[in-house]
């Protein structure tokens, strides 16, 4: 994971499912590998492969902070979105 991160384009963040944490007994993160470059569309896929979601549904990507929340456009590059190192996305079901 280390060597992954010594590259400029890559990055790790933290999607979850909302259906996860409206659960009290929520435990534990997945961490995904993703690259500045890529669209998000295809990092809601790795998200939704992760945690093996049914992919019939229909999803949007929210980005967490500490101070705000915004919806992520899926037309944008990862880069574009301003998704960084180490953030929290939240993947809602429509």
């Amino acid at each position: 994971m280390a060597n992954y991160l010594k590259q400029d384009n890559h990055l790790i963040v933290w999607p979850v499912l909302k259906e996860v944490t409206e659960n009290d007994l929520f435990q534990g993160n997945i961490g995904i590998r993703a690259r500045y470059d890529m669209t998000n569309k295809e990092l809601l896929e790795a998200c939704l492969e992760a945690w093996k979601a049914n992919v019939e549904k229909s999803y949007t990507l929210r980005l967490i902070r500490a101070d705000y929340e915004i919806e992520i456009s899926l037309e944008q590059t990862v880069k574009e979105a301003g998704i960084r190192n180490g953030d929290y996305l939240e993947i809602i079901s429509a």
